[in-house]
């Protein structure tokens, strides 16, 4: 069980470039996490990152293009992503489920999330606080008695909503429980998690990958 120092948390610079299908990549302090949108739209934000955290292989999450230009213009930003990435992609290093240490007394904690492909979420420690990052997934399974001051989740969709819209996208041919519910985390979930999980009422909660269509 991970201890927690009962600290109080501190203000975290954060930046969502962009969430969701089109794309992702989320500035963390001095960690980015995923590259899935053009070079030009995150370019500024490279210049304060030292890491990127790349979640799984899905395009929208790394785009191969605006990889290899992170690789080639800042080549002091080290990559760290799950083994199917890793087969696709040259990374700096392939991680499971073992933390790691990054300079500036950071700690990554990765763990695995239910996609149709390898998924890794990360607890990162840094400033005093415990952040979450976690999308893509249908399930959230953080290393146990772990709570968090910083809470970047899916919430994907408004299971309300769903069931709402559904008879009308199965008589086109298109069953959102099967291509949605099963791969994705739905608000509900979401703030059940936050509320469970945070370590105070002052514990932040940001959304992530909101679909238009059943947000």
């Amino acid at each position: 069980m991970w201890r927690i120092a009962k600290e109080k948390m501190t203000e975290l610079d954060y930046k969502i470039i962009a969430t969701g299908s089109k794309g992702n990549a989320v500035r963390i302090e001095n960690i980015m996490i995923d590259c899935g949108i053009p070079f030009s739209k995150m370019h500024e934000e490279l210049y304060k990152v030292d890491t990127l955290l790349i979640t799984h292989s899905h395009s929208d999450h790394v785009k191969e293009a605006t990889y290899n230009r992170i690789r080639e213009e800042f080549p002091n930003i080290k990559t760290y992503a799950n083994y199917d990435v890793a087969y696709r992609y040259d990374i700096d290093k392939v991680i499971s489920t073992e933390p790691f240490a990054l300079k500036k007394k950071r700690i990554v904690i990765p763990f695995p999330g239910v996609h149709d492909v390898p998924v890794t979420g990360f607890v990162i420690r840094m400033k005093g606080n415990d952040i979450l990052y976690m999308t893509d997934t249908s399930k959230v399974s953080p290393p146990e008695g772990m709570t968090f001051d910083y809470v970047f989740l899916e919430s994907n969709y408004d299971e309300r909503k769903l069931k709402e819209l559904s008879k009308q996208y199965r008589r086109k041919g298109y069953d959102p429980y099967t291509n949605s519910v099963v791969r994705h985390l739905s608000t509900q979930k979401c703030k059940e998690f936050y509320y469970v999980n945070r370590k105070s009422e002052e514990s932040k909660l940001i959304e992530l990958h909101q679909s238009s269509r059943f947000y």
